[in-house]
């Protein structure tokens, strides 16, 4: 006779996921649980955010492991399920194992996701908040679900931002190699400092390489970005570096890092960025420094499963995100639109590129779009063919247009995605997304990136864009005019470049 089937589920929560510290080979370890119906055996996941062996570097490797401390059988045979959980409570998972572990035994996927696939394709889908969601699922017998168990984990990186300003006395007449040091008191761990050096690096002429080397003192802090900036004696802040290694399959060190600025150009405007021969860094370092706290946050054992569909409206796999944490589902107007979109549920038209296909629906491009709206308002073929045809716009540049279009927000903005899909948000005039598009980008601008947006803006014919563009291109015309950079410009447009080095002698006039 069948008795019916009893599952136990596990959600490990891992908060500030990217700022995972792990080397390949070094792994996160969630806290126990006990399953009493499996003879009261202790279990906990392991995962090795950067793989676990050389040849799974890039990817992430979890399993399933049973603790050495259980008191239970030397052997026990279970089915398991493992996933990572998406904020609209899908989940990414290979399927069910079935197998036999010993004491201390662990089972699992050497590679069981590219972390490129979380941390920069998807990072809206399976980071909401930078918090990654395990889970395990675990079940014995067959049939109808009877009654469930299940317990939630969370699991804290500590991330420490420090800000400081690194002062250079006598800057012009610095040797190279001779470092400038600092040191900060570290506020989370007394005793702890980091040191900040300063130097410049031999060269031709005057065309050394500023340096600038951060060095904890204690080991266990992890960098993992940081921004520097010049303070000019008007108090205006000139970024001039910084990186991020957060999404490297292999760690890379990021503790030395040359400055955008040279000795050269530093020396050239020593009237603005050398007040008294004193040249001012503003370092703001983040770094990764350990879990900070663990806990296990709630348990249900052997719960009957037709009391907790009354009681707090659970459907197994089917929970959104908020769901998983508190169980219970209660969802906002802007997540059930979201669901239509994950879910593809009564889709009505499709968005074509020259490779792929996106189902959607028309009321939501209306309401979200003007030009999608005329469409299919008025007498146009994608009013009769019930298909728009994007071959302008690449695939994942798409995707991220509808989750805009479904969400109101984007993440996870690059430079080459924020500037397609600034082009596609004129296109068809969605104002928001054109505005968080033109944020991002003046946000982002350097000396080698600046001639590129101006073109850009200058095609919209963006006033607001161009002027901020044509702003940071003179207070950096030293080094953006004789860039390569720059003949890219020149090139492409010749009058742009003229009116732009016009306008540098109308604003002195």
């Amino acid at each position: 006779m069948n008795n019916g089937r009893s599952e136990y589920c596990f959600f490990w929560f891992l908060e500030n996921y990217s700022y995972c510290w792990h080397k390949n080979g070094e792994k996160l370890v969630s806290p126990n649980f006990t399953i009493d119906d499996l003879d009261g055996t202790i279990w906990e996941l392991q995962l090795y955010p950067r793989g676990i062996h050389d040849e799974g570097e890039g990817h992430i490797s979890l399993f399933l492991n049973r603790s050495k401390q259980d008191g239970g059988p030397e052997n026990v045979s279970i089915k398991y399920e493992l996933s990572f959980r998406a904020a609209d409570g899908s989940d990414h998972c290979h399927g069910e194992i079935e197998h036999e572990f010993r004491r201390g035994e662990g089972y699992g996927y050497r590679k069981f996701l590219k972390m490129d696939k979380i941390l920069l394709r998807r990072k809206s889908d399976y980071l909401p908040e930078d918090i990654l969601t395990v889970r395990c699922k675990i079940w014995k017998g067959e049939g109808n679900i009877l009654n469930i168990g299940q317990s939630s984990a969370r699991s804290r990186i500590r991330v420490e931002k420090n800000s400081f300003l690194h002062v250079v006395e006598n800057f012009g007449t610095l040797q190279s190699n001779a470092k400038q040091t600092i040191k900060i008191q570290s506020h989370s761990k007394k005793g702890c400092f980091i040191a900040s050096n300063l130097y410049f690096t031999e060269g031709l002429c005057c065309k050394e390489k500023i340096m600038i080397e951060i060095v904890p003192s204690n080991s266990n802090q992890i960098l993992c970005r940081c921004e520097f900036s010049l303070l000019d004696q008007s108090g205006n802040v000139i970024e001039c570096g910084g990186t991020d290694n957060r999404y490297d399959a292999a760690r890379k060190s990021i503790h030395k890092l040359p400055l955008s600025l040279t000795r050269e150009a530093v020396l050239y405007r020593k009237n603005e960025y050398l007040p008294d021969d004193k040249l001012s860094l503003i370092c703001e370092c983040t770094f990764s420094s350990g879990i900070e706290y663990e806990t296990i946050e709630e348990t249900l054992t052997k719960v009957p499963l037709i009391v907790m569909k009354r009681k707090r409206n659970y459907v197994p796999g089917k929970n959104d995100y908020e769901a998983a944490k508190k169980l219970c589902t209660n969802s906002s107007v802007l997540e059930d639109i979201k669901s239509l979109y994950f879910n593809q549920c009564l889709t009505d038209v499709e968005v074509k590129t020259e490779t792929k296909s996106f189902p959607a629906h028309k009321i939501v491009l209306c309401a979200r779009s003007p030009v999608f709206k005329a469409m299919f308002t008025n007498d146009m073929k994608e009013k009769n063919t019930d298909c728009i045809r994007v071959d302008d716009l690449e695939d994942d540049i798409v995707q991220q247009l509808l989750f805009f279009l479904y969400s109101d927000s984007i993440e996870n903005l690059q430079w080459e995605s924020a500037t397609q899909l600034y082009y596609a948000a004129d296109k068809y005039q969605i104002g928001k997304l054109k505005e968080v598009c033109s944020s991002f980008l003046v946000g982002n601008l350097t000396t080698t990136n600046a001639g590129e947006l101006l073109l850009l803006a200058d095609t919209h014919n963006d006033n607001d864009l161009k002027k901020s563009v044509e702003d940071f291109i003179l207070e950096h015309e030293e080094e953006i005019f004789v860039s390569k950079e720059w003949d890219i410009v020149v090139k492409k447009n010749p009058l742009l470049v003229i009116k732009t080095m016009q306008l540098k002698y109308q604003r002195k006039n």
